[in-house]
């Protein structure tokens, strides 16, 4: 039976050689001529001889490398896949970094070739990979099979809020593809029980007064970019997304009807009415191309061009904390202050869920404050009034 002092003992010759331990058919000790010493398993599978090694002498113990080979041995006679080829397959697994590069070779094209995802969503997440995930070299080179949730809090811990529960949305898609092409067992997706970051619901919207000095600034800024202003003045005016409001073509505006049609959306495809203030914007631009809203060549301005215009623009009218998306806010909170139901909104502004008209709904402003006023009043009136019997409660027996 091999012992530690055998194994020690046993000086390297000019050939390998192996010393078999009797305990264990099958298990021994194989001595290289540098001298290195390796635990080893001989076997057979489908009636081929095969020989896996255990682990090196020193850095595992005889007894725990006797119990390995033992359970190696078990797991053959069950039927469990060859040792040899557990650590090929396991040397050739994927790492996460290589099956992303896969999701961006094939995945993302072929759904954005089905209309199931749109070309800035594969945008957003190759920048969600490039500038965060992949800036943790540990967990990019981390075989697929093997990441744990641990990894993925790592991987997401140093972001900000907002941005640690976008990339965590990337990532669990990401590993529900791994599962599709079978890198790792069904439902084991490691982001499933992380925990999002809360975030905080912006509600800045903009006062008459604001909104009046906005109309002014953007005045002054139409001769160095019309297209830009024209696009965030009917954003104002029609509470459309500005991605939306760019996104417009002649071909889709219908100016006797007022109608336009949006081909894509959050929502899908739907046509929007165009308030009289909106057609006259539409109006006043030269139709250079296919595009409503462009400096010329043949496609859109960007949303980096609109941008820069609407910041200029509150930044000369002494607006603090401003953002394109606040229009869109706006828009809504005074719609529902007008009397609008959450359901009206929503089919208004294109929303999927009526969550978010109802949040608009209770920032309604003075018309809301208004009338819980008038109800409160009443409501203090009648109780005010006596009209009614106090009836005390019958005491228990």
């Amino acid at each position: 039976m091999l012992t530690e002092r055998i194994i020690k003992a046993t000086e390297p010759g000019p050939k390998p050689r192996i010393l078999w331990d009797t305990e264990l058919k099958g298990f021994g000790v194989k001595v290289q001529p540098g001298g290195a010493k390796v635990f080893v398993l001989s076997y057979r599978v489908t009636g081929r001889k095969r020989q896996a090694s255990i682990g090196r002498v020193g850095e595992l113990a005889l007894k725990e490398a006797r119990k390995r080979a033992a359970r190696e041995l078990a797991a053959i006679r069950d039927g469990e896949a060859d040792p040899l080829d557990r650590r090929r397959e396991a040397r050739d697994a994927p790492t996460v970094a290589e099956g992303v590069e896969r999701f961006f070779r094939e995945y993302a094209p072929r759904r954005i070739e089905d209309g199931r995802m749109k070309p800035a969503t594969m945008a957003t997440y190759r920048n969600q990979w490039e500038r965060t995930v992949k800036s943790v070299p540990a967990f990019a080179a981390l075989r697929i099979e093997v990441v744990t949730r641990a990894d993925i809090e790592r991987a997401i811990a140093p972001r900000a809020r907002i941005q640690r529960n976008r990339v965590l949305a990337f990532l669990n898609r990401l590993f529900n593809y791994f599962e599709a092409l079978e890198y790792r067992p069904q439902h084991s997706n490691p982001c499933r029980f992380v925990e999002k970051a809360r975030e905080e619901a912006r509600d800045r919207i903009l006062s008459p007064a604001e909104m009046g000095a906005l109309a002014s600034a953007l005045d002054s800024e139409a001769e160095a970019c019309p297209a830009a202003v024209a696009a965030v003045r009917l954003a104002a005016v029609t509470g459309l997304r500005i991605g939306e409001v760019i996104a417009m073509q002649w071909r889709h505006v219908n100016m006797e009807t007022g109608r336009t049609l949006l081909p894509e959306t959050k929502t899908g495809r739907r046509w929007h009415d165009l308030p009289d203030a909106a057609l006259a914007v539409l109006d006043g631009l030269p139709r250079i191309n296919a595009w409503c809203f462009t400096t010329g060549r043949n496609a859109p301005i960007t949303y980096k061009t609109a941008r820069g215009a609407f910041a200029r623009a509150c930044k000369a009218a002494g607006i603090d904390d401003c953002r394109l998306h606040d229009l869109r806010r706006s828009f809504a909170t005074n719609a529902a202050a007008a009397g609008l139901s959450a359901l009206q909104l929503q089919h208004l502004l294109g929303w999927k869920q009526a969550t978010m008209p109802a949040r608009y709904v209770n920032l309604a402003g003075e018309a809301t404050r208004e009338s819980r006023r008038a109800l409160g009043a009443e409501i203090a009136a009648m109780m005010e009034a006596g009209g009614g019997k106090v009836i005390p409660l019958r005491k228990a027996t």
